[in-house]
């Protein structure tokens, strides 16, 4: 038996969701796709190319508060309580997902991270080329992390439910069962060479000092925002923010880059990259030789959001490949 829901449906079905769960979903916001929380009347849009943000916000949000205090009490704000439903993802977002479950949980747990992480649903959807994205390229494996995912059959999609919690997904009035199988999702491939991380790493490792850096760093911007809509970038800053009786206030984490001038700034005024080819070099390096030292795989996964947002028009995958050739 397959199960089948009517793309007419869609909407009705993530209402039904919507009383349970808090849905995150690609939704239409101005001339523009974004994953962000459903609510009805909302537009999803599953047939998107890109998102402008990355689903890390659902559990990882550009700006949290971690504590609050007034007078000598101390408190946490109250936990959402509804499990989250990532809804409409593509199988590469989903490996970023598995990425960040790694850093947020080893080797000291992120409570505020997993504690929206636990409980989770994923429902990925199969999707076609993607403008600037190189997934193909990098060793990822398309068929975990998620619990569902949807088969596009024209004015229908397939579900084809991948675990046991995926079940209490489609217990809907909207999915519909039916004869049939499902097939294997459509992946796009690029046909291009897979990338050769160790010689890539082992270039990266000689530091910062190479004209590469150099010349980027008369193209770059440094604004940050390569990092911002990277479905696996994860710095962040905490700060303390006091109420001018200087009796309450709040302690936020935010988002932060080190791309940012004042990223590695420390106490004394000491700024350890204090060079924008510095924090360029940085960057890479991060992503293609640490990450793949601590957890095995690079801190990419390809989405090319990098490329297609960036205000310099830095072809980012190009400079990998440089890398994997001075290497």
């Amino acid at each position: 038996m397959a199960l089948v829901l009517a793309k007419e449906d869609l909407g009705g079905y993530l209402s039904r969701l919507a009383r349970e769960y808090v849905v995150y979903a690609p939704v239409k916001r101005g001339d523009i796709v974004t994953f962000d929380i459903w609510r009805d009347g909302d537009e999803a849009v599953l047939d998107y190319e890109t998102t402008n943000s990355a689903v890390k916000k659902a559990f990882f949000p550009a700006e949290e508060t971690l504590l609050e205090f007034k007078g000598g009490a101390v408190s946490e704000p109250e936990h959402m309580g509804k499990s989250i439903v990532v809804f409409g993802i593509h199988p590469y977002d989903v490996q970023a997902l598995k990425i960040l479950d790694h850093a947020f949980g080893k080797p000291v747990k992120d409570s505020y991270y997993s504690r929206r992480r636990r409980g989770s649903f994923i429902v990925a959807v199969e999707h076609g080329e993607i403008p600037n994205a190189f997934y193909s390229e990098l060793d990822l494996d398309f068929e975990s992390g998620y619990d569902i995912i949807l088969l596009d059959e024209g004015d229908h999609y397939l579900l084809d439910v991948k675990t046991k919690r995926g079940h209490k997904l489609v217990k809907n009035g909207n999915v519909r069962s039916r004869s049939g199988h499902v097939r294997k999702p459509k992946i796009p491939k690029s046909g291009k060479k897979k990338l050769n991380v160790k010689r890539t790493s082992a270039f990266l490792d000689g530091g910062p000092d190479d004209e590469l850096w150099e010349n980027l760093a008369k193209e770059c911007f440094a604004c940050g925002i390569c990092s911002y809509v990277c479905p696996v970038c994860h710095c962040f800053d905490v700060e303390d923010r006091v109420g001018l009786s200087g009796e309450e206030g709040e302690r936020v984490r935010c988002w932060d880059s080190c791309m940012l001038a004042d990223f590695a700034l420390v106490a004394g005024g000491v700024n350890f990259r204090d060079k924008r080819h510095m924090r360029i070099h940085n960057w890479y390096h991060h992503k293609f030789s640490r990450a793949v030292k601590e957890r095995g795989m690079p801190d990419c996964v390809g989405c090319g959001r990098c490329i297609t947002y960036c205000p310099a028009k830095i072809k980012i995958h190009d400079i990998i490949r440089r890398c994997e050739e001075k290497g």
